[in-house]
């Protein structure tokens, strides 16, 4: 194998140099968020067995079971997060590598290859994006709301449909039907069997590498009523809007701010390059 490039830091990035005759392979990288980085241990010796995190004090392991730098072919592997290009230069945060590094390869990170178990996100990325993304605003009760694999949306308002709609193909005859607000009594409603259309308290704002699918809580379903829902596309914002359907001939009783759909979230393999700017980004805020 040969060198394509090398190590060079900085106080803030690490930057990668890549040789002038492998430049033209740098075409498109800069759209690429993540970047897997080979390289060569090109300091360390070439081992089979060693002691974990270089502690002595441990009993050895083979180095297939371990991510030590000393190993037979001496190659290392770090997922960086590319902060931009200039030419045949890349700024990289997360290069656990020293200056004049060989580089062996640049892959990008794919989710559908590089993520075995899936990419629905748990709670505490949920969480994490709440904070740091506004993901979910307008909710009730954080430490409630927030489940293990995600997030309970709550009533706020209940509709019922007293007009017709048409769907077409490119939405240039769309007409959405038309409905009337259901006040709620004593913060309680009785529904008899049929259709409505529910508004929920909160308003969820999806990212770019983000899209949800929203599944009914299974004590709606357990009482004859189900919640009919879309995708919550990347870019879509809102407090959205869902179908209610109450299948129990003897209706149902709701509470207001009753939880009664769970939204999942799942990972993009990247981030979308077009994202949701349809009819209903921004609705009821």
């Amino acid at each position: 194998m040969r060198s394509i490039g090398f190590v060079k830091k900085t106080n803030t990035t690490t930057i990668i140099e890549i040789l002038e005759e492998y430049a033209d392979g740098l075409e498109g990288v800069e759209k690429k968020k993540h970047l897997w980085v080979l390289y060569e241990f090109h300091l360390a010796s070439e081992k089979t067995k060693i002691h974990p995190l270089g502690c002595d004090d441990l009993p050895e392991i083979g180095v297939f079971a371990s991510r030590s730098p000393s190993r037979p072919n001496r190659i290392g592997m770090s997922l960086v997060t590319l902060v931009k290009r200039e030419g045949n230069m890349l700024y990289v945060k997360g290069l656990d590598a020293l200056p004049e590094t060989p580089i062996l390869d640049i892959k990008p990170f794919a989710g559908v290859y590089d993520m075995p178990y899936g990419a629905v996100l748990p709670k505490q990325e949920i969480f994490r994006r709440i904070k740091k993304d506004d993901l979910v605003k307008d909710y009730l009760d954080l430490e409630v709301q927030l489940q293990a694999s995600g997030f309970d949306l709550t009533l706020r308002e209940i509709h019922k449909l007293d007009g017709n709609g048409t769907v077409d193909f490119d939405n240039s005859s769309r007409v959405i039907a038309s409905s009337f607000h259901i006040p709620f009594e004593d913060d309680t409603m009785f529904l008899p069997a049929g259709y409505y259309k529910v508004i929920y308290n909160e308003v969820v704002k999806i990212p770019r590498d983000i899209m949800a699918l929203g599944r009914p809580r299974s004590s709606l379903i357990r009482n004859g009523a189900t919640i009919l829902t879309a995708v919550w596309d990347p870019g879509y914002e809102g407090r959205s809007e869902s179908g209610l359907v109450v299948y129990n001939p003897r209706g149902i009783r709701l509470k207001r701010n009753a939880r009664i759909l769970q939204l999942v979230f799942f990972k993009l393999t990247e981030e979308t390059e077009e994202e949701y700017n349809g009819l209903f980004r921004g609705e009821n805020i």
